[in-house]
């Protein structure tokens, strides 16, 4: 089986995608599954300048908590050093994008390097969320043998 993309396909469910039902009232497994998918697609984007700019700040403020109930603490550190890069984590877009703004270049020089280190974690972010997505039948619907 393909797990990216049997992630890639409950991830546009409605019931399941970010955007299909709110985050605060989603179940927390859904949580995990929604920030770490908010993560992976923003940073794998444009880095943790656009993570921040276009996610919302309960989200971000949950990624490294989500990435830890997967057992992702390399990745979930390297979240934490980026979220503390733009401290105290604004709770509006608006505020954001003020931090980001003015930042400077050390900002986006400690952001990039930030991004460099996502992009080689050693945790394995695919399996970790396929293995989540399994222990969670209720919440995401049986996964299908290969």
């Amino acid at each position: 089986m393909d797990k990216n993309a049997f992630l890639i396909g409950l991830s546009v469910r409605r019931s399941i995608a970010l955007g299909g039902v709110a985050f605060a009232e989603q179940p927390e497994s859904q949580q995990v599954f929604s920030a770490i998918w908010e993560l992976e697609s923003q940073v794998n984007n444009g880095g943790f300048d656009q993570y921040f700019r276009n996610s919302d700040s309960d989200v971000i403020a949950h990624a490294p908590v989500a990435l830890r109930a997967i057992r992702a603490s390399a990745c979930a550190g390297i979240v934490e050093k980026a979220i503390q890069v733009i401290a105290p984590l604004p709770p509006t877009q608006e505020g954001r994008y003020r931090i980001l703004n003015v930042q400077g270049e050390t900002g986006q020089e400690q952001l990039a390097a930030l991004d460099a280190k996502f992009f080689v974690c050693p945790d394995n972010l695919t399996d970790l969320l396929f293995e989540h997505v399994c222990r969670h039948p209720a919440v995401f619907g049986a996964v299908p043998n290969s």
